[in-house]
């Protein structure tokens, strides 16, 4: 099949159905958009405003630190197999270049950014076995996606790679195979407080003098105000801490201030904390923004930060390392990738020893899998569950009756 898609692409390209070119020159030269006041708004741009680099680190940071793992899952029962190559790839070193953490935290800032994360999956030829994964950069190497015969074929670098030995992870999408990165739809938004940033930064430059009117009771001619004038611009723009400038013939100097609504203007970088949010689905507090918040909400909002924000994103990488990362045997006996979210969700000490002492006393969780949530050895004679007596069955009671009268 792919020796047919390669001789069919060279024969005529009008067969290929051209589905995304994962953002096309957009993505290439980190493209994006022109506000109506010339802002140019890009990925590289919209990272200058802090909220979003901000935000934008947070998604990838928290993805990236996920305790990832792959397990055999047979019905209700689910075994870690630390033993299968993948978990390496997963937890070390997806490729000679990268660390699994560098990795994770490129592919996610990919998918939000540009809408697409590539990885060429690279297999033993004998066993089927993935032995890498590689990351594209498509700065340097842009992928289109192709359509032939039902299949989706993936163009980069000269080569055509099937779909099945590409880890593809999209972010918001029209068709459902390539995305659209947020900074597409976000560009006049990100454009305002770009543009604030601008004026702000003007405006402390001139140490916020900006215009002034030199008036004068006696008539000047034409080109004497132009000296005049050029004469005070350059005293007053000199990098001396000290400004006196001398001037004949005027009679006063009035700064033009800032009108209310200019002074506005500049506060609209702390409005745009609240802009960025909603772009990047994330509560205000992980923006650094923790006015009028306590430790209660801001522990809610981090619980929900993880479910509706985090949790997604995983599921979207999760679903792709499934597919990608077995083989199809493998798959058939269960092998799956497990992203453990539990470890962003710790509260304080005080509610996470009530949690877990409940965990305990109720059979849920045995000792020794309590001391492996905090890292400790497990000791011998704590792998049994524990159960209230007053919580056990006739059943059990008089099981444990006969067995005590037996000894």
């Amino acid at each position: 099949m792919l020796t047919a898609a390669i001789k069919h692409h060279n024969q005529t390209r009008s067969a290929l159905s051209v589905v995304g070119n994962a953002g096309g020159l957009f993505s290439w030269f980190g493209g994006g958009a022109t506000t109506k006041n010339g802002t140019v708004v890009s990925t590289s741009s919209a990272k200058t405003l802090s909220a979003f680099y901000n935000g934008i680190t947070i998604l990838c940071n928290d993805y990236a630190k996920l305790p990832k793992s792959v397990i055999i899952k047979e019905g209700n029962k689910r075994t870690k197999d630390t033993s299968h190559p993948v978990n390496r790839l997963l937890n070390k070193r997806p490729n000679q270049y990268m660390s699994a953490f560098n990795y994770d935290s490129i592919m996610m800032q990919c998918a939000i950014l540009k809408g697409n994360a590539y990885s060429e999956v690279v297999r033993n030829p004998i066993t089927g076995q993935v032995e890498s994964r590689q990351y594209i950069n498509e700065n340097d190497t842009p992928v289109t996606v192709k359509k032939y015969n039902e299949k989706l074929f993936y163009h980069f670098n000269g080569r055509v790679v099937e779909a099945k030995n590409i880890e593809h992870v999209i972010g918001f999408s029209e068709n459902g195979i390539t995305g659209i990165g947020v900074v597409a739809y976000a560009a006049k938004s990100l454009g305002v407080a770009l543009s604030s940033q601008e004026f702000a930064e003007e405006y402390y430059a001139s140490k916020g003098i900006g215009m002034a009117v030199l008036t004068s009771s006696k008539e000047i001619l034409p080109d004497a105000k132009t000296r005049l004038a050029n004469a005070t611009e350059a005293r007053l723009n000199s990098s001396s801490n000290y400004k006196v400038s001398v001037i004949d013939e005027a009679s006063s100097f009035q700064h033009i201030s800032l009108t209310p609504q200019e002074s506005m203007f500049l506060e609209t970088n702390k409005h745009a904390i609240g802009e960025v949010a909603r772009w990047l689905n994330i509560p205000t507090n992980k923006l650094k923004d923790t006015e009028n918040q306590n430790n209660s909400n801001m522990e809610n909002m981090n619980i929900d930060y993880v479910s509706n924000s985090l949790i997604p994103w995983s599921q979207r990488f999760k679903q792709e390392q499934d597919e990608k990362l077995f083989t199809a045997a493998e798959i058939l006996r269960g092998y799956q990738v497990h992203h453990n979210s539990n470890s962003l969700l710790e509260a304080d000490k005080k509610t996470q020893a009530a949690f877990l002492s409940t965990m305990i006393f109720a059979g849920v969780k045995t000792r020794n899998e309590v001391r492996a949530l905090f890292d400790l050895n497990p000791i011998d004679g704590l792998d049994e569950p524990l159960t209230a007596v007053n919580m056990q069955t006739l059943e059990q009671i008089d099981a444990n009756l006969k067995k005590l009268n037996d000894e």
